[in-house]
């Protein structure tokens, strides 16, 4: 085996017991928190999230509103065409 993959291999192994312990750890800790205590983790991890993760410009701001528009558009459409097309049973029924 090259020294690589004999690096990778243990990296993984070390990664893959790393895991456990944090498992185990949480399954040690389990119901120590209260409810407050979780929710402010929570808030302090969506700070986190926020502070690295910058507002989109304004062009991906515009363009995520364009796809809603242009999906909803797609959305209308198709009620119209299910609504037009109904068969002669369900036609008489209310919507």
């Amino acid at each position: 085996m090259t020294e690589d993959r004999v690096l990778w291999r243990e990296a993984l192994a070390h990664y893959h017991a790393w895991n456990e312990a944090e498992f185990a750890d949480h399954v040690r800790r389990a119901g120590e928190q209260t409810l407050a205590e979780k929710w402010r983790a929570y808030l302090d991890l969506m700070t986190f999230c926020w502070r690295i993760n910058p507002e989109p410009s304004e062009w991906e701001q515009r363009r995520t509103v364009e796809e809603w528009e242009a999906c909803y558009a797609r959305m209308r459409r198709f009620e119209e065409r299910r609504r037009e097309h109904r068969t002669g049973a369900v036609r008489g029924e209310a919507e």
